[in-house]
């Protein structure tokens, strides 16, 4: 890598840090989960109700919104243990009978979805989805596909099904080196056992990735017509083929650079139709929204040509910290920007006090130690002069 390169990585990573989900409002969330967890399995006395993250908030890629006004998504599995035999109309509506009951609950819950009951909260909002075991019984890690209820535009249901239990296991094994490396850092640190600690604990390149390609998602769709916006990339498909793409590098600049890269090699094509098949389900196709609405893919594959140019070749590119500033903000927003580079540059501030802040006189990047074609640094300096 060049110093370039390692610098951008450095910028990416401080950026990734900040569009992280804070521990306080992870903190809410978790209570008011547990909380709807106990009030829906006190339905009867012979329910069993298992309550149980799912996406960006159990795999650790959750960033923050956009816009102030804009809310958190929480993703939950509302597994009916002992629902087995019910149809799928019975089990999507034994849960929104059961929310409707409670009173705080029955105001903050919005009308039915798709495949959700939606509970809006001041500042986040949380899905709720009603499944019973595929099979006849849940045991992790062993048995653990759901089925779920999926409701028509006809207003009939039908089942669908998924795994979040064994894509949360496949994606950890996606990026097992750097993942072991970080969970052992925190150990040491925190003085607590390796597998106690959660995946949200730990931030692999990988994950941090999939942050900043969401950002940069969520930046680019912002503004553009709802036509536009309706077609941008789905999570689990940038979370699905980034992972594929990873190759456990250690610096998030090689780490986006190889899945930008490489994440379309894993769309696959069968005529017409565009297969992303779900790593632990093969028979669930994440594209199939695609092949519905071909738009859906062509938004992709513009959203990814961005990607690459805007996150890596254009800061590459430029000269000077404040153009650098500048095409990071279009992909990531200003205020985050500003404020990561505000931090990184306390850090480089304290280095030049200390003199341990030099350019090279080569490649023009900013190290912390000397080197035959490096002098010290007296003004801030980055990509240039």
């Amino acid at each position: 890598m060049t110093d370039k390169e390692q610098l951008l990585g450095k910028y990416l990573l401080k950026i990734a840090e900040n569009l992280d989900i804070s521990p306080t409002m992870r903190e809410k969330a978790e209570k008011s989960y547990r909380s709807v967890g106990e009030w829906l399995g006190d339905c009867d006395v012979n329910s069993d109700v298992k309550i149980m993250p799912q996406g960006s908030f159990y795999l650790g890629t959750v960033i923050r919104p956009v816009s102030d006004e804009d809310e958190y998504d929480i993703d939950l599995v509302c597994l009916l243990k002992n629902a087995i035999g019910k149809s799928e109309a019975e089990i999507k509506k034994i849960v929104g009978a059961r929310l409707k009951e409670h009173k705080t609950y029955s105001s903050m819950l919005e009308p039915e979805g798709k495949r959700c009951w939606t509970l809006c909260y001041e500042e986040f909002h949380m899905d709720i989805l009603p499944c019973v075991p595929n099979n006849l019984y849940y045991i992790e890690p062993y048995l653990t596909e759901i089925k779920l209820s999926h409701k028509l535009d006809s207003g009939r249901y039908i089942p669908k099904y998924s795994n979040p239990y064994k894509y949360h296991e496949w994606f950890e094994e996606r990026m097992r080196v750097r993942l072991d490396e970080a969970k052992k850092d925190y150990s040491v640190r925190n003085q607590v056992e390796i597998s106690k600690v959660p995946l949200y604990k730990v931030k692999t390149p990988l994950q941090r990735a999939i942050q900043l390609l969401k950002r940069h998602r969520d930046i680019m769709y912002d503004k553009l017509p709802e036509a536009r916006k309706d077609n941008a990339p789905i999570s689990i498909i940038i979370t699905t083929l980034a992972a594929q793409a990873y190759n456990n590098e250690a610096n998030i600049y090689e780490a986006l650079s190889n899945i930008v890269e490489n994440m379309s090699k894993f769309i696959k094509r069968s005529g017409d139709t565009f297969i992303i098949a779900n790593p632990v389900m093969p028979e669930e196709n994440f594209a199939d929204k695609w092949n519905e609405n071909p738009e859906k893919a062509r938004e992709f594959f513009r959203w990814l040509e961005s990607a690459k140019t805007a996150i890596l070749t254009a800061p590459i590119n430029t000269q000077g910290l404040h153009k650098v500033s500048e095409a990071l903000e279009v992909c990531f927003g200003r205020n985050i920007v500003k404020r990561s580079l505000v931090d990184d540059g306390h850090n480089t501030k304290i280095a030049r006090e200390n003199k341990t802040l030099y350019v090279d006189g080569l490649t023009g990047g900013l190290k912390t130690t000397p080197s035959q074609t490096t002098k010290k640094v007296g003004g801030h300096t980055f990509f240039g002069k």
